[in-house]
């Protein structure tokens, strides 16, 4: 008796699923229904794709924002990590504003920190200079305090490797601030051609 009334049980059971299975396979989803499901399928990939695309721009500016916020170098021994586009240093120092051979040039963005073989380089660079016969050195941007991104400007940068020297030689008096700030560079190269300016190139840029 037990065995035939689990088999009856088994066999309504079947039979119940193969209906509840019939709801399902003759239901038809309209065609616009079809349409729109598929249409927003590709606006959920778009959507994500985009997400996933936006990620490493937010990361960027981010980055900027963190790097340019920071006044002081990190304090560990002195060491550039990564590419000069994408990276940061640690240890670093800053060239003083005002030198024997040398002057900083838009100090309020403080830019004039690099790797301290950097910065020693550019101070043996202003001495090497001066004795060729050349004023002095104008000093534009190096590095921020950790390097990294900044918040306008270089693309590179960012390990404490890269230095603008200004071609302009550095004048006989001490700049104001006002005028380290607001003085132009001379740009010896043609913006349209990328050639030099043969007018304004001398003996002594060499």
């Amino acid at each position: 008796m037990l065995k035939r009334s689990l088999r009856g049980k088994s066999l309504l059971l079947k039979r119940f699923a193969t209906r509840f299975r019939s709801l399902f396979t003759h239901v038809v989803v309209p065609k616009p229904l079809r349409t729109f499901g598929r249409h927003a399928l590709a606006t959920l990939a778009v959507l994500a794709v985009a997400g996933l695309a936006a990620r490493p721009a937010a990361a960027e500016e981010l980055a900027k924002n963190l790097f340019g916020a920071k006044k002081l170098p990190a304090v560990a021994a002195p060491q550039s990590i990564g590419f000069y586009s994408k990276g940061c240093f640690a240890g670093g120092v800053a060239i003083p504003l005002n030198g024997p051979k040398w002057e900083v040039m838009r100090p309020s963005r403080n830019r004039r920190w690099g790797h301290p073989t950097m910065i020693a380089l550019i101070e043996k660079l202003s001495r090497d200079a001066a004795a060729d016969g050349w004023p002095g050195l104008l000093v534009g941007d190096i590095s921020q305090p950790r390097g990294g991104p900044m918040l306008t400007g270089h693309a590179s940068h960012q390990i404490g490797l890269d230095a603008d020297i200004w071609l302009t030689p550095m004048p006989d008096r001490k700049l104001s601030l006002e005028q380290r700030e607001n003085m132009s560079a001379t740009l010896l190269v043609d913006e349209k051609t990328h050639l030099v300016k043969d007018a304004l190139w001398a003996p002594e840029h060499t």
